[in-house]
C-alpha cells in the first residue's frame, strides 16, 4: 500500500508539471493592429473616395474595406511587424508608405502582476494619406553647369534629382495629430539619374512632381569635385550648379637630365641626340590645347645649329613632326629628343650637330591625369623658357 501511495504522488507531480508547461504555452496573447482614416486630394484637399487600399507585411497581403464617405478600415497587421501602405486611384500618382512595426500596449502600472505578453491585445490607429494627382504636370526646366578655375570648359558627367519633400502644395493635416503616411514614391521612387555634356542638362516637362524640392547633385566631372544646388519643380525654371576643381597634388619636376644632354660634335647622321628626360612627382598627361598638341609645339618650337649651317627642315602641318623631334610620356616621365638625320634638309658627309635649343616651352602644357584644372606650362616647371644641349 505504500508503494502505490508513493507511486500516486510522483504520478500527481508528473501531472502538475506537464499542466503547467501545457497552461504556458496556451497563454501565448496575440497582438493585433488596426488601421482606419481617409484620403485626401494633396491639391485641393478634398476627400477622394474612390481608391484602393491595401497593407502589406512579410509575404502576406490584406485589402482595406472603403466606405461611401472615404473611409477605409484595414487589418489586422501583427505586432512588431514592419509594414507598407499601397494606395491606388485613377488619375492620381502611385503611393506607397512603410513603416516600423507597432508594438503592443504597455501593461497597467497598477497591476504588478500583468503581462501583455501573455494577453490579447487589440490597437486601433487613425492614419490619413494625400494623394497627389497625376494631371497637375510641371513646366521643362534646365540645369546649367560651370567650371570654375584654370582652363574651365562646357562639362560633361552625371547628375541625380532626389526629391526631398512632398509638395509645398500638398495638404499635411491628420484626423489624429502626425498620424499621416508619406508617400515614399515621391521621395524615394522618383530619383531622377542621367548623364550630360555641354554644361547643361534639359528636364523634360511633366518629368518632375509639381511643388516638390529636389537636391540637385552634379558629379563624375573630370577634374573637377561634386556641386549641388535645389530646384523646387514648377517654381524654379532653372538653376545654375558651379563645381569647384578637385584638390590634387601640384605637379612639380623631381629630377633632370638638362646639364647631360650634350650634342657637340654628334654626327648630324644620327639619329637621337639631345635627349632631356624631365621626371615629375606624378603621372603626367599633355594639357596642351593647341594644334598638334606638345609633340608639335616642341617641333615648331626647334633650334638646331650644326657645322655647315644645314637648315632644319620647314614646319608647315601640325599633323606632322616634319624635324623629327620626339616627345613621350611615360607615367611620370617626359622624354624629349631629335633626330637630325630625319629633321635636317640635307645629310652633309662629316657634317656634325654643335648646339640644339629646345624653345616654345612657354606653349606646352602638363597636367596630372584627369585633371585639366591642374595644367601648368613646361617652362613654368622647369624654370626657363628653353632647355639648351650644347657641350
Amino acid at each position: 500500500m505504500r508503494a502505490y501511495g508513493r507511486t500516486m504522488v510522483v504520478g500527481a507531480l508528473l501531472a502538475a508539471v506537464a499542466a503547467l508547461g501545457c497552461s504556458k504555452d496556451e497563454a501565448k496573447g496575440e497582438h493585433q493592429i488596426w488601421f482606419m482614416g481617409a484620403v485626401f486630394d494633396g491639391a485641393t484637399g478634398q476627400h477622394v473616395v474612390n481608391y484602393q487600399i491595401t497593407l502589406v507585411y512579410n509575404t502576406h497581403t490584406v485589402s482595406g474595406t472603403v466606405d461611401a464617405a472615404g473611409r477605409y478600415t484595414l487589418g489586422p497587421l501583427p505586432a512588431w511587424n514592419d509594414y507598407g501602405i499601397l494606395i491606388t486611384a485613377d488619375t492620381y500618382r502611385s503611393f506607397s508608405s512603410y513603416n516600423a512595426g507597432i508594438a503592443p500596449p504597455a501593461p497597467a502600472t497598477t497591476s504588478i502582476s500583468s503581462d501583455v505578453y501573455t494577453a490579447d491585445t487589440t490597437q486601433t490607429k487613425d492614419f490619413d494619406a494625400y494623394l497627389f494627382p497625376a494631371a497637375l504636370t510641371v513646366p521643362a526646366a534646365t540645369v546649367t553647369i560651370v567650371e570654375t578655375g584654370a582652363g574651365a570648359m562646357s562639362p560633361s558627367g552625371s547628375i541625380r534629382l532626389q526629391p526631398t519633400n512632398s509638395s509645398v502644395i500638398q495638404g499635411a493635416a491628420s484626423e489624429v495629430p502626425m498620424q499621416v503616411w508619406g508617400n515614399d514614391d515621391d521621395i524615394l521612387a522618383s530619383v531622377i539619374s542621367d548623364s550630360f555634356s555641354g554644361g547643361t542638362y534639359a528636364i523634360p516637362a511633366g518629368t518632375l512632381v509639381y511643388g516638390v524640392t529636389y537636391q540637385v547633385i552634379v558629379y563624375d566631372v573630370t577634374g573637377y569635385q561634386p556641386g549641388m544646388a535645389t530646384l523646387q519643380a514648377g517654381i524654379q525654371s532653372g538653376i545654375t550648379i558651379t563645381v569647384a576643381p578637385a584638390t590634387v597634388t601640384p605637379l612639380m619636376l623631381v629630377s633632370n637630365t638638362m646639364s647631360t644632354c650634350a650634342v657637340y660634335n654628334m654626327p648630324t647622321s644620327s639619329t637621337s641626340v639631345a635627349q632631356v628626360v624631365l621626371t615629375f612627382n606624378q603621372p603626367i598627361e599633355d594639357g596642351t590645347t593647341t594644334a598638334g598638341k606638345g609633340p608639335e609645339a616642341l617641333d615648331a618650337g626647334l633650334q638646331a645649329y650644326t657645322l655647315d649651317s644645314t637648315s632644319l627642315k620647314a614646319n608647315t602641318s601640325s599633323a606632322v613632326q616634319e624635324r623629327a623631334t620626339s616627345f613621350v610620356i611615360a607615367g611620370n616621365t617626359l622624354t624629349l629628343s631629335w633626330n637630325p638625320s630625319a629633321g635636317l634638309t640635307t645629310v652633309i658627309s662629316g657634317d656634325v650637330v654643335e648646339e640644339v635649343l629646345y624653345s616654345n616651352l612657354s606653349t606646352i602644357y602638363l597636367q596630372p591625369i584627369g585633371h585639366p584644372e591642374s595644367r601648368v606650362t613646361l617652362a613654368t616647371l622647369i624654370g626657363s623658357t628653353q632647355i639648351t644641349c650644347f657641350m
